[in-house]
C-alpha cells in the first residue's frame, strides 16, 4: 500500500484543480458545465454517438433523483449543458458524481460504436477533468442559457469567418 511519504515530488504531479477550494459541489443550485471531447474530435455528430449523447443526458435525472436538467446543447466535439442539484435532500450527489457518469456512460457508446464497426476504440472520448461554473444568480442563469442557446450559431459564424479568411488568402496568393 503507497502512502503520502513514499510519493517522489519529482516524479508524481498534481493535477491544478478548476474547483472552487472551499464550495461544497453538493449545494443546491444551477451548474453550467462544458465538456470536450479529446483533442477536439469531431464525434459528437456521428448519429449513433448524437443519439447516445441526447439519451443519456435525458436519463440523468432517472439515475440521480437529485437532479433536474435545463439548457442542453451539443456540438460536434463538446457540449453545454446546466444542471440543478437539490442538495438540501438527504442522499444528493455531488456534482463530480454525475459528471463521471455522463462521461463513463458516453464512453461505453463510444466505445459501442467502434465494436460495432468491428474496429478497436484507440483514443479516450473525453478530455481529462471538466470545467465548471456556479451560477450565483438569475441574471447569471439567463446570460448562460443565452451563451448555450447561441453556441451553434457563434460557432457557424466562426466558421464562416475561417473560410472567408482563407478564401482571401487564396485570391491573394
Amino acid at each position: 500500500m503507497m502512502n503520502n511519504h513514499d510519493i517522489d515530488p519529482k516524479t508524481y504531479t498534481r493535477r491544478n484543480s478548476h474547483r472552487l477550494p472551499s464550495y461544497d459541489y453538493r449545494s443546491s443550485g444551477a451548474y453550467f458545465i462544458p465538456i470536450c471531447t479529446q483533442d477536439r474530435q469531431r464525434v459528437l455528430e456521428i448519429p449513433a454517438m448524437h443519439m447516445a449523447l441526447l439519451k443519456t443526458w435525458q436519463t440523468l435525472p432517472q439515475r440521480f433523483s437529485k437532479v433536474r436538467l435545463d439548457e442542453f446543447v451539443s456540438m460536434p466535439d463538446h457540449i453545454h449543458g446546466i444542471l440543478w442539484l437539490d442538495g438540501t435532500l438527504k442522499g444528493s450527489s455531488a456534482l463530480g458524481r454525475v459528471v463521471g457518469a455522463f462521461k463513463s456512460l458516453l464512453t461505453v457508446a463510444w466505445r459501442d460504436h467502434h465494436k460495432s464497426l468491428g474496429i478497436q476504440c484507440q483514443v479516450h472520448l473525453w478530455q481529462r477533468d471538466y470545467y465548471e461554473h456556479v451560477i450565483r444568480d438569475e441574471e447569471d442563469l439567463q446570460l448562460t442559457r443565452q451563451y448555450i442557446l447561441n453556441n451553434p450559431l457563434e460557432a457557424l459564424l466562426q466558421q464562416e469567418q475561417r473560410y472567408e479568411a482563407s478564401k482571401k488568402a487564396r485570391m491573394l496568393r
